[in-house]
This record gives C-alpha cells, sequence and structure tokens, in this order.
C-alpha cells in the first residue's frame, strides 16, 4: 500500500538489446558523475557501466558501448 520513496532521486539511463530469438544481452548502464566504484557491480562484472555528466548517452558512450558489450556478446 506504501511505497518508501527518497527525495534525493537521480536518473540511471539503461540501454537494453534482446534478440529475436528472445535471448537478451546484458544491460549497460549510465550513472552521473566522473567515476563509479567497481565495487558496486561485484555481483556481475561483466555488465557494462559508464558515467556522463547528465547520465545521458551520447556518440562516445554509445559506441563504446557497442564495441566493449555489444559485439563481445554477440559473437559468445
Amino acid at each position: 500500500k506504501y511505497k518508501v520513496c527518497s527525495a534525493n532521486l537521480e536518473l540511471v539511463t539503461i540501454i537494453e538489446c534482446v534478440c529475436a530469438d528472445g535471448t537478451n544481452l546484458l544491460p549497460g548502464f549510465m550513472f552521473s558523475g566522473k567515476s563509479y566504484h567497481k565495487s558496486w557491480f561485484q555481483a556481475h562484472p561483466d555488465i557494462c557501466v559508464a558515467t556522463s555528466p547528465n547520465s545521458w548517452t551520447d556518440d562516445f558512450i554509445c559506441t563504446k558501448w557497442f564495441k566493449d558489450c555489444f559485439v563481445l556478446q554477440v559473437k559468445a
């Protein structure tokens, strides 16, 4: 009935890809900021994480995700 929420909300952008056969690739996460701690993602070390000043994607981040995440996963 009640939901807990914080007034300190930040945007996160997620890039997802689902193949025609129903398989899905690991997502890419974009957080606002200049850096992140790798320890935050120890449970899933293969996911792609990036940062940007506003947590939005841009040409550089999308190209990096495509080369470093998408291409590596579809080759598997």
